[in-house]
């Protein structure tokens, strides 16, 4: 359960740091990382790889338990 929560908590603070990071610190958000990749699309990229990521890894655990 402590898992789900851990999981839950690293997607919901990336979400937020792309939400509320680019209106209110949009140089922040703006330092280029690699070429024309930023700070804000690497948290965009991030946030749509992780999360279907961990979501797979929990439901496998998820079938491991009940088997």
């Amino acid at each position: 359960m402590q898992r789900q929560w851990l999981y839950t908590g690293v997607i919901l603070s990336l979400f937020l740091m792309l939400v509320l990071g680019i209106p209110f610190f949009p140089k922040f958000m703006a330092i280029e990382i690699l070429g024309p990749l930023n700070l804000g699309m690497s948290v965009f990229l991030l946030l749509h790889i992780v999360t279907p990521l961990l979501a797979f890894r929990y439901l496998r655990i998820i079938k491991e338990e009940k088997v």
